[in-house]
């Protein structure tokens, strides 16, 4: 009886899988009799693999078994890189939170608070979003600057901080929009005003500035259509924001001294 050709490559591909499978080892499957070069071993052929996740739990077993040793220390950064280059967030921030509690004033303290920072940072979505994310990494970013103030660390913390609250700067604008679309100027405004005031060094301020001419022209507030227009031809003469605002006041016919 002839086996079709195809029945036989499945056969050989189930038998190769489940050898495969079964020499995989996991963390459950380590003790404490087994040595730090076994388990080391092991969990870098995982990450070899792309298996991050399964290589940073090797990793934590030789926190788990050798705690405060050299190996223990090393293993957590090692546990936190694999977390981070696999994208689990959850698990980075408190494997680096863990780090920190151990070894508050470490050589390598400032990079665990920094990927503690990098966990919500990396997690930041669209302007259109809630921005939980946003404000958490702007807040240990600031601590991180706080504690390891001469950390490389730090000079990406504030690089990132100001990615951060441009992010910020910009949800404000996107909702202040939102209310001009639905005719609601006022609460319009008190959007832009936030970025007018706390978001100036940011993209996002010039929009903000003309985002408010705008909704004070709808209700015909046109002493603080004059105000803005000042301060957006002063600052930014040359902008689109800027040429738009031009023809706002030229189309209502608003004088502006």
């Amino acid at each position: 009886m002839n086996i079709p050709l195809f029945f036989i490559s499945y056969f050989l591909l189930s038998i190769f899988v489940f050898i495969n499978s079964s020499c995989t080892k996991l963390a459950s499957d380590f003790d404490s009799n087994s040595s730090i070069g076994e388990i080391t071993k092991t969990a870098e052929q995982a990450h070899k693999k792309k298996d991050y996740t399964r290589a940073a739990e090797m990793y934590l077993k030789i926190n788990e078994f050798y705690p405060y040793s050299d190996s223990s220390r090393a293993a957590l950064i090692k546990a936190i890189r694999s977390y981070h280059t696999g994208a689990q967030f959850n698990d980075l921030r408190a494997t680096a939170k863990k780090y920190l509690e151990l070894y508050p004033s470490d050589e390598n303290s400032a990079f665990a608070k920094y990927m503690v920072a990098m966990s919500h940072f990396e997690q930041i979505i669209d302007v259109e979003r809630d921005q939980g994310a946003t404000r958490d990494s702007i807040k240990e970013f600031n601590e991180l600057i706080r504690l390891y103030p001469n950390s490389k660390y730090s000079i990406k913390a504030e690089e990132n901080i100001l990615i951060a609250t441009s992010q910020l700067a910009g949800q404000e604008v996107s909702v202040g929009k939102y209310y001009l679309n639905k005719n609601n100027p006022l609460s319009a405004i008190k959007r832009f005003n936030t970025v007018i005031h706390n978001y100036k060094n940011t993209p996002h301020y010039p929009e903000a500035l003309f985002r408010t001419i705008e909704a004070y022209t709808m209700i015909g507030v046109y002493n603080k259509v004059e105000i803005y227009a000042k301060i957006l031809n002063k600052e930014f003469p040359n902008s689109e924001w800027n040429k738009l605002s031009l023809k706002l006041i030229q189309d209502y016919d608003i004088r502006v001294n």
